[in-house]
């Protein structure tokens, strides 16, 4: 009985040594796994807006050719960003005759985490293309009946 006494306290400091061991490795997953999550929320917010923005230049070539009201419409959902995203604007025509609008937004993210091996920048980038609606029909779209 007295050998599980003393083997019972020789075991008592393990637990703390574990978690000296262990502490820095989990605390450095918690914040990877934070800024991973910030990352990630980000490039929402920046494809959300990509698209808004298109989506609202696709409505007619009137929209299409109004960069400010573009730039409008996109900033409407990158309010909660910093710093400020490059927002570029590309109109195309595409081989099938139509009119393309693009919208690519640009930002550098900088990270939390500041630790060897970890990037601490990185470039977000989101693109969205979409066919301009147009006034009227390409020729050769309807047959005539």
């Amino acid at each position: 009985m007295s050998t599980r006494r003393s083997s019972a306290v020789r075991r008592k400091g393990a637990i703390s040594v574990e978690l000296a061991v262990l502490l820095p490795l989990v605390m450095f997953m918690a914040v990877i796994g934070v800024d991973y999550a910030r990352i990630f929320s980000r490039a929402l917010i920046l494809e959300t807006a990509s698209r808004n923005g298109a989506l609202w230049a696709s409505e007619d070539i009137t929209h299409a050719q109004n960069d400010a009201a573009i730039k409008a419409v996109v900033n409407k959902d990158l309010t909660d960003t910093s710093p400020t995203p490059t927002i570029t604007i590309t109109r195309y025509v595409g081989s099938d005759g139509f009119t393309y609008i693009q919208v690519k937004i640009e930002q550098t993210f900088t990270t939390v985490t500041k630790f060897p091996g970890v990037p601490s920048t990185s470039t977000l980038s989101r693109t969205t293309d979409m066919r301009v609606k147009p006034t009227t029909p390409k020729p050769g779209t309807y047959a005539n009946y």
